[in-house]
């Protein structure tokens, strides 16, 4: 095509130049880097400036792979090379969640040759217990006049630490997002439902119409990256049961020179993986009870919660980030989650699942052990958390009640729940009642006053704790009823590793480590108290 030609005519001219000495060193090597990787800009630079002045068109090119190595760290293997084991990866990914898969699959198709260090046996992380789905404004169906601006201000409004560059590149990058999820993983990931979470103010949480959002994407991810696994000279390596065990620095402390690692289930080997980039995206630090954890020497208030974290969120990546000099922010801002569910074949398990905020979302109702709402379900988690603790911090556990319409507009989790033994199903009012969460003073007359008055403020639209959406009532009346116990429970770590808008890890004095990027669930300065 057009491209192909210009840029073999660029590659001719740069070939001549550098005969001439007419070329440093480096702007040869540049020049070159930047038209090998068939850049459409390099192509365009070429048509227009190649013949009329050679000289120019080699060093806009010298110097657009000069750029774009300081963004990236490195320039990438070009597409269908087969580099020499031995040859620097273009990137290390530490950590197989969302974020670094994401990550590791975007630099694959743009040619990178890369490792992802997963130190659990599977893929996942917590992202794979996500269940909610993807926050982002759809232009492309948006019947509620949803908008930047309103999503925007939902962000700054939960967060309330005032303005930040960061959440523009959330809300206005998560359409993007939401559309490069839907067409590059759309072989096996549909994202078709929709409906609002606590603190949205438009129905903007994006969901699959089968199974949940989160192993929904994990799944449609790791089969894209399979394929890249079964190529001939495969440029993705895959170390499972793996954990990187240190950063290591050029000497000068100049940029990356490559990951440490080590082998925890299946061998004692360890080494290290030479790159000069690094992709942190090994989450927060929410299941580690260690006795050096972040969390003991932050929040030691909380360690009394159980989890919904993985085994694996113990946060690593923070602490070797540390050692090369990172900038931490906001390290003790640590989610605690209105609702983890107790199971009832072991409620002692520190380790909770999730109840899922599309529960809510959908007009579920979270009941104290007398009978009586307390809150507005669909709050703040750090709202509805401190109404929890204001109305019962005895016991810790409240009922959520879901009527038929709202658990069938829950479906895909509600049959995980269910099977999971989580959720129950009482056919009437009267075998609610005999629920043996109840506390003894609670009646059937006392849930059907609950319930009634709950529609009556439906009808106005208001309620005394500041509710404005009410979905899918009436709930009192003919059963059925779905119910669970819920408790708060240590979920996010709002706080992490500083970065700049473009991912950058930066240092204590804001200048960024040059080929060290952090993504996930790990960063600060995003996600507020």
């Amino acid at each position: 095509g057009g491209d192909a030609a210009a840029l073999e005519r660029g590659m001719a001219v740069v070939a001549g130049l550098a005969s001439k000495g007419a070329l440093t060193g480096g702007e040869e090597d540049g020049a070159v880097d930047a038209i090998v990787t068939m850049d459409p800009g390099i192509a365009l630079l070429a048509k227009y400036y190649a013949d009329s002045d050679p000289l120019k068109f080699a060093r806009h090119a010298a110097r657009n792979a000069k750029m774009a190595q300081a963004r990236v760290g490195t320039s990438v293997t070009a597409l269908g090379d087969a580099p020499p084991a031995d040859a620097p990866l273009d990137a290390v990914v530490i950590g197989g969640g969302l974020a670094g898969l994401s990550a590791a699959l975007t630099l694959l198709d743009r040619g990178g040759r890369v490792a992802i260090l997963e130190k659990m046996g599977h893929l996942g992380g917590n992202s794979a217990w996500a269940s909610s789905g993807v926050n982002a404004v759809d232009f492309d169906n948006n019947p509620t006049n949803d908008s930047i601006e309103a999503f925007t201000a939902d962000v700054l409004k939960g967060a309330q630490t005032g303005a930040n560059p960061l959440v523009a590149v959330l809300t206005e990058g998560a359409t993007d997002s939401l559309k490069w999820l839907r067409e590059r993983l759309s072989e096996h990931l549909k994202l078709n439902l929709v409906g609002q979470m606590g603190g949205h103010s438009h129905p903007r949480t994006h969901r699959p119409t089968e199974g949940l959002a989160g192993s929904g994407m994990i799944f449609a991810l790791e089969k894209q990256l399979n394929k890249y696994l079964a190529e001939k000279h495969p440029r993705l390596i895959m170390m499972k049961w793996t954990r990187a065990t240190k950063i290591v620095m050029k000497s000068d402390g100049s940029g990356v020179e490559g990951v440490a690692w080590q082998k925890v289930k299946g061998g004692s080997e360890s080494g290290l993986l030479q790159t000069n980039n690094v992709v942190i995206a090994t989450g927060g630090f929410a299941s580690d009870y260690s006795d050096d954890s972040l969390l003991r020497k932050h929040r030691p208030d909380v360690l009394g919660y159980a989890t919904t974290n993985t085994k694996g969120t113990t946060g690593d990546g923070h602490k070797m980030l540390m050692e090369v000099g990172a900038k931490m922010l906001d390290l003790e801002d640590v989610q605690v989650h209105p609702t983890g569910f107790v199971n009832p074949a072991d409620p002692e398990n520190m380790v909770k699942t999730l109840c899922a905020e599309i529960l809510r979302g959908e007009g579920g109702l979270l009941v104290n052990r007398w009978g009586k709402r307390f809150v507005n379900e669909l709050g703040t988690r750090d709202h509805v958390t401190g109404e929890m603790l204001k109305n019962d911090k005895e016991s810790l556990r409240f009922a959520i009640v879901l009527n038929k319409a709202q658990a069938e507009r829950a479906f895909t989790h509600m049959g995980l729940y269910q099977k999971k033994g989580l959720i129950q199903k009482k056919e009437t009012v009267e075998e609610l009642h005999k629920w043996e969460f109840w506390d003894r003073s609670v009646s059937v007359k006392t849930l059907t006053a609950s319930f009634k008055e709950y529609d009556q403020q439906a009808k106005k639209g208001a309620d005394p704790y500041g509710k404005k959406f009410f979905h899918n009532t009436p709930v009192s009346g003919a059963g059925p009823y779905y119910v669970g116990v819920v408790t708060p429970v240590i979920h996010y770590c709002m706080g992490g590793v500083a970065i700049s808008p473009g991912g950058d890890v930066l240092r204590e004095d804001g200048s960024a480590i040059p080929g060290l990027f952090a993504a996930g669930g790990g960063i600060g300065g995003l996600h507020g108290k």
